[in-house]
């Protein structure tokens, strides 16, 4: 899922399921090996060469950068396994690990105050009007150069990464929905959280995993929309979304009810996770050491 706000964090939890995922998140299940995730740095260096480059010939000053990859902790490799008691302590704390984002902010386990990108300060010291052009400046470049390292078609680094999530979402289709154990135990889960009260609309994997996230990340990007008319309907095809201003306490009243889902979830999907898991995960990995950055 990508998650929007100010300022803007990235993550895959509602293609993946169970827990939220990215750098300025709570410990994930996106993060990668360190081979993968090293391949995947050097491309993305590869784009910033070719950026600066072609900035330069658009008449703006643009410095390679990119941000230090953090490699999986101990904690995100069990979560990465489906280990049942790693993932229980996260969803006690943070569900499904989307609200959490307004409650803790700052303060959440593997968040590093990342090094500041130089190429901020060069923006700000520009005029409005020289700032609207640099921006369009840099998608163009940034779309150019994803285009000659991927091969991918974008019209943005953010595009870029909701086209990754796509892929991923249609092999995660492909070939965890066709899996006869993921298949049987999907149902098992289903059932029993139907027996719970909860209402389930699907009991294929895929959309098992994904039910709890989905419903909550479409909650709050509908309350983002009620303040901003700007902000796009939701997609759940591209699993992206919005993080509405909330108060504190109202911030808080939503990530308790989060937790209470993601526990029931997890409770009703532990055999269930424990094999989705690491199928997802490898999937991910595959998809991104392809054309991810």
């Amino acid at each position: 899922m990508i998650v929007r706000s100010a300022p803007a964090v990235a993550a895959l939890a509602l293609v993946l399921g169970g827990c939220a995922t990215s750098t300025a998140t709570p410990p994930s299940a996106t993060s990668t090996s360190t081979s993968t995730s090293t391949s995947r740095q050097d491309r993305e260096h590869q784009v910033q060469v070719l950026k600066a480059d072609c900035m330069k010939g658009k008449g703006f000053r643009y410095v390679p950068f990119v941000y230090p990859d953090t490699p999986p902790s101990e904690e995100d490799r069990r979560l990465q396994s489906g280990d049942y008691e790693a993932d229980k302590a996260y969803r006690a704390k943070y569900g499904f690990g989307i609200s959490s984002i307004l409650v803790y902010r700052d303060e959440l386990p593997g968040s590093v105050t990342p090094p500041e990108n130089p190429n901020h300060a060069i923006r700000n010291d520009l005029s409005d009007t020289q700032q609207k052009a640099y921006a369009k400046a840099s998608d163009t470049c940034e779309a150019q150069s994803i285009k000659k390292v991927t091969g991918m078609d974008v019209t943005s680094a953010h595009d870029h990464g909701l086209k990754v999530n796509v892929l991923i979402s249609r092999r995660m289709r492909s070939e965890v929905d066709g899996d006869p154990q993921l298949v049987r135990l999907a149902s098992a889960m289903a059932d029993c959280m139907v027996a719970k009260g909860h209402r389930m609309t699907s009991a294929k994997p895929l959309d098992v995993a994904k039910w709890g996230g989905a419903m909550i990340g479409r909650e709050l990007h509908e309350l983002a929309r009620k303040d901003d008319e700007s902000i796009p309907a939701y997609d759940p095809d591209n699993d992206s979304g919005y993080l509405p201003k909330l108060s504190p306490a109202e911030a808080r009243r939503f990530l308790d009810r989060e937790i209470r889902l993601a526990l029931d979830d997890l409770e009703c999907g532990k055999d269930f996770y424990r094999v989705y898991r690491p199928k997802a995960e490898k999937i991910a990995a595959e998809v991104g050491e392809r054309y991810g950055l």
